[in-house]
């Protein structure tokens, strides 16, 4: 009695076959050379065969050839300890190309660790990969209107104060602004507008010191900061590099500027970042008696629009300025 209802129990290879080909995903067994030991009904009929006709067949046939060394690299990474990973590559259907996520399993190893046989599961995602081409051209289009304006507003800038009699330096002061706003920009758009590092944000903020300014010290942990504060941390860091230049650290070639951040992870997925910005060597520092746009913007942007914090130091030695972000995301360790 006990050994019939034992048997019963065990499932048999038809039961097996049929709960696999009941699957809509499709299921795929194969060896590291790509020969195909065992396909479901899904995958089978997404190439208009039957299972058994797939066996012994080689599974890189119905990989879209200018994928083949991308997946034959992430295939490569699967390793006892690590024996899972997704794919996302196309796949030549009777239908046509489709992209499609799988999802890899690797089943067995040789005695140096390198995986033997394997198994897929994948789902068609080609609908989503549509819309996200579709939204990388909208963005792109975004971009690309975004940064026609700034020109065109700087253009205007430039025919209204010609020729007024005013001194050069504020309209070039407006243009650099403009700059450091379309940088911001940028790094929005590279990032499908998800937000920007802020080892990009504190690039794009310090353009106007040159790219190789050897008086500037960064460093800190890979950050992300949301879309909401990446213009306005770009504009703090530009005004502050500005304001450097012109009466602090940076207007003199002995001067140096420290820009240090460290994360503080909170109870949920993110944290806060805190930013150290550091002068010394410079001319001595007195605080200024009266608040310019830049200084408006510097103690303002950031609590408000961002719900952070600004603390300013006006130390003879030279200015320290501290500043604190909410909403932000460690995806590394320590640099």
């Amino acid at each position: 009695m006990t050994g019939e209802l034992g048997r019963t129990a065990m499932p048999d290879k038809a039961l097996l076959r049929e709960i696999l080909d009941a699957q809509l995903e499709m299921v795929c067994r194969f060896r590291a050379d790509g020969t195909i030991l065992f396909v479901n009904r899904a995958y089978a009929a997404s190439l208009g065969h039957t299972s058994e006709e797939m066996t012994g067949r080689n599974l890189w046939a119905y990989v879209t050839e200018e994928d083949h060394a991308h997946v034959n690299q992430m295939l490569e990474q699967l390793t006892p300890t690590s024996p899972e990973l997704t794919i996302e590559n196309r796949f030549e259907t009777a239908k046509g190309t489709r992209w499609v996520l799988w999802r890899n399993h690797a089943l067995a190893f040789d005695a140096e660790g390198r995986w033997q046989e394997a198994q897929s599961t994948g789902i068609d995602i080609t609908e989503r990969k549509q819309l996200e081409e579709q939204l990388e051209l909208l963005v792109g289009e975004l971009n690309h209107r975004v940064k026609n304006t700034l020109m065109v507003v700087q253009a205007m800038a430039h025919q209204t104060f010609r020729g007024t009699g005013l001194p050069p330096q504020p309209v070039a002061t407006f243009n650099n602004r403009l700059g450091a706003l379309s940088g911001a920009h940028d790094a929005l758009s590279r990032a499908n507008w998800a937000g920007a590092t802020l080892a990009e944000i504190v690039h794009q903020g310090l353009l106007i010191c040159g790219p190789d300014d050897m008086r500037l010290d960064i460093g800190g942990p890979a950050v992300l900061l949301p879309s909401n504060a990446t213009v306005s941390m770009v504009m703090v860091l530009h005004e502050l590099a500005t304001n450097a230049m012109k009466y602090g650290a940076l207007s003199t070639i002995s001067g140096s500027v420290s820009i240090q951040w460290t994360f503080e992870p909170s109870s949920n997925a993110t944290g806060t970042v805190m930013i150290d910005w550091r002068e010394s060597g410079g001319p001595e520092v007195a605080k200024p008696t009266r608040r310019g746009f830049g200084s408006r913007l510097v103690s303002d942007a950031v609590p408000r629009q961002l719900g952070g914090s600004v603390q300013l130091d006006y130390a003879p030695s030279g200015l320290h300025c501290r500043i604190s972000v909410p909403g932000a995301i460690c995806v590394a360790g320590m640099q």
